[in-house]
């Protein structure tokens, strides 16, 4: 059996996207141990996760997002750009709402002049209407100390943890796994954030995502810290705040409604073999 996939990233942050809007591709019951398999870095394809493009009742499409530890994330917002950026490979349409565990989402896709089928980038903008949940700030306990952090959740947990040193040289891999991994935030585990504020509109961030480990941007992380930062003080609500990350820089607005702006880009496209 053959599965046809691209691959495809936000700002690094690369996933392997398969369309099942005709028929599944991959069984239901093997997508985790899919995800695992092909997610590997060196051996296989590599990817920070795997990401389905289904039908959906109440929207144009529905986004299925397996973790490389073949977890399912509620939400993943730099994936989201890919899958509205190949749903309009596929349809042609420019606007679109897009169904997720964490809530549904308007999409609106602008294609680089560059861009086109089989290659290219596009800007996308999303709305996001789902959860967005600010649960203001707590204390962990960890080996290295005590650590405050902000929780937010916007349709999947995250932990955004303010530095006053700069979070370039901050051992994000050792304290990310123990924020993820910590008792508080059993069983679900969480995504973790680490972030200096460089203005009432920038922030630099660094993060940990649960079930994959550190990544070049998070676009939900992106926006959980834009939130965080707003609602402390530290950030302006109702303006573009822009979130340099390794990978690149991500734009959000949070006020009344929430907008998010950044590039979704293909690398190539391909063909997997499964089983023997």
């Amino acid at each position: 059996m053959e599965v046809d996939f691209t691959k495809m990233h936000g700002l690094g942050n690369d996933f392997i996207v398969i369309s099942e809007l005709d028929s599944a591709a991959v069984d239901e019951a093997d997508k985790p141990a899919f995800a695992r398999d092909f997610c590997r870095r060196n051996i296989s394809v590599g990817a920070d996760g795997v990401l389905f493009l289904q039908p959906s009742d109440g929207c144009d499409l529905r986004m299925r997002m397996f973790n490389p530890d073949g977890s399912e994330a509620e939400n993943c917002v730099n994936g989201l750009r890919c899958v509205a950026f190949k749903y309009h490979l596929l349809t042609g349409k420019a606007d679109m709402c897009v169904e997720t565990r964490g809530g549904s989402v308007d999409v609106n896709i602008r294609v680089e002049p560059a861009g086109g089928k089989g290659g290219g980038t596009a800007i996308a903008e999303l709305e996001m209407k789902g959860k967005r949940e600010f649960g203001g700030k707590a204390e962990l306990e960890l080996e290295t100390g005590n650590l405050q952090y902000v929780h937010v959740n916007v349709g999947n947990p995250h932990a955004v943890i303010f530095l006053d040193e700069d979070v370039s040289g901050f051992p994000v891999p050792e304290i990310g796994k123990s924020v993820e991994m910590h008792e508080k935030f059993a069983p679900a585990r969480t995504n973790a954030e680490f972030i200096n504020v460089k203005g009432r509109t920038a922030l630099k961030m660094r993060v940990w995502e649960r079930g994959a480990g550190e990544t070049l941007s998070c676009g939900t992380g992106s926006v959980a810290s834009v939130i965080a930062a707003c609602e402390l003080g530290l950030c302006e609500r109702g303006e573009w705040v822009r979130v340099e990350q390794p990978g690149g820089a991500l734009e959000i607005k949070y006020g009344d409604r929430l907008f998010l702006r950044g590039p979704a880009e293909i690398s190539f496209e391909g063909r997997l073999r499964l089983g023997k």
